[in-house]
């Protein structure tokens, strides 16, 4: 499917975090430093909507347990045996553009690198 149009970038402001829908599947998005980056609107945990949580600094938590993700790398801080699905990201034109079916493969996940 490719890169779709998930947000304008003056809609994500910096040290902010928002929820999305692209192509159909939740995408949370971060921009931190300058930097977007998105992953699938999911906590590891329960499946809870981390778009529900608070940005932290670069620490995502979630709203249901509490637990925390690196927001530049998708790894888990507390506790560090999950990983969130990290998307890739373009910006063109003033447009967040994600491609939710170029998820980081599974072994990538596992690792969260």
């Amino acid at each position: 499917m490719a890169f779709q149009r998930a947000l304008a970038l003056d809609d994500l402001w910096d040290g902010d975090m928002t929820g999305a829908v692209v192509a159909g599947q939740r995408v949370l998005l971060i921009r931190l430093d300058g930097e977007v980056h998105a992953y699938e609107d999911r906590c590891a945990h329960l499946g809870v909507a981390l778009s529900g949580g608070q940005l932290v600094g670069d620490v995502v938590i979630c709203r249901a347990h509490q637990y925390e993700y690196d927001a530049r790398t998708g790894a888990g801080v507390n506790p560090r045996n999950v990983c969130l699905v990290r998307f890739p990201v373009r910006i063109s034109d003033g447009q967040i553009y994600v491609d939710v079916d170029a998820a980081q493969p599974a072994a990538a996940r596992r690792a969260c690198q």
